[in-house]
């Protein structure tokens, strides 16, 4: 039928109609170096970030981040950011507690992995610049490795697809 995805002898699918959600762009990057904080402001992680010139004005983009956290108590704080906005922001919190795309509580003495997704629609064709920016809710939180030694280590990664319309 004419609505059938299809697949040629070189096993490449044709999708019915044009297709859809095609992966028009893909930009990954890891960071295995160290990183901490003990702010209660949202600050960008340094060297964790991605530049992408969007191809048409109604594609999606959307951004994955997994982080390897660690503090001795309190919550870490994410968000991801376009340069101008935070995306996918919660409501803010009633009892003056921060907020962000993606909480989560570091007990003590874990590492733990901490994925975020965020989307938007690119709007124009213009360059932008995707952050994750992190804050805490007190102490100090730690990227790629334990809060209390240096010698566990972990690699994080950001990602961004520009997924057609």
């Amino acid at each position: 039928s004419s609505d059938a995805i299809t697949l040629d002898s070189a096993g490449k699918c044709s999708f019915p109609n044009g297709g859809a959600g095609k992966i028009l762009q893909h930009k990954i990057i890891s960071k295995n170096s160290h990183s901490s904080i003990t702010g209660t402001t949202p600050t960008a992680i340094s060297n964790f970030s991605i530049t992408i010139t969007p191809t048409a004005s109604d594609s999606t983009m959307v951004v994955e981040a997994n982080m390897f956290y660690s503090m001795g108590s309190d919550v870490i704080c994410t968000r991801i950011y376009n340069g101008t906005s935070f995306l996918i922001s919660p409501l803010a919190l009633q009892g003056g507690y921060q907020s962000g795309s993606s909480a989560a509580h570091a007990p003590n003495s874990y590492m733990m992995q901490q994925h975020i997704t965020a989307f938007e629609t690119s709007g124009n064709t213009n360059a932008r610049t995707y952050n994750v920016y992190w804050s805490v809710t007190g102490g100090t939180g730690y990227l790629n490795r334990i809060y209390n030694y240096d010698g566990y280590n972990s690699v994080s990664t950001l990602r961004v697809m520009e997924v057609a319309a």
